[in-house]
């Protein structure tokens, strides 16, 4: 049974919160800021709020507030996610770290940002 599934169902019901997100690809522009991949993407979300710590690569203690998940690939063009800020409730965060969990016929299923 588990090799006839090639997508795993996501729960589209669960996207109610909007939000505006916007991504920066890996490099600087030509003022030295964060290249901008895209404008703002304006998308529903699964925004949960949580604290937990993790260590970054650097060995310092970093605090995320929680996770946003958005249905599908956010930015396929995109080969790394090099960080970007996403509004949610009319409060700015910083991405700390994205995920894209693929589906078994090797689509992407979700994009997870974990967020400071």
């Amino acid at each position: 049974m588990a090799s006839k599934v090639n997508k795993v169902k996501f729960p589209d019901f669960l996207l109610r919160t909007p939000c505006v997100i916007c991504l920066y690809e890996e490099g600087l522009d030509e003022n030295g800021g964060p290249k901008i991949f895209k404008g703002d993407i304006k998308v529903k979300c699964i925004f949960s709020e949580h604290v937990k710590r993790v260590n970054d690569k650097d060995g310092k203690t970093v605090v995320l507030s929680g996770k946003v998940i958005v249905k599908g690939d956010i930015a396929p063009k995109l080969k790394t996610v090099a960080g970007g800020k996403i509004t949610v409730n009319k409060r700015e965060f910083i991405i700390h770290s994205a995920h894209r969990p693929r589906n078994p016929d090797g689509t992407v299923n979700h994009t997870e940002f974990e967020i400071i």
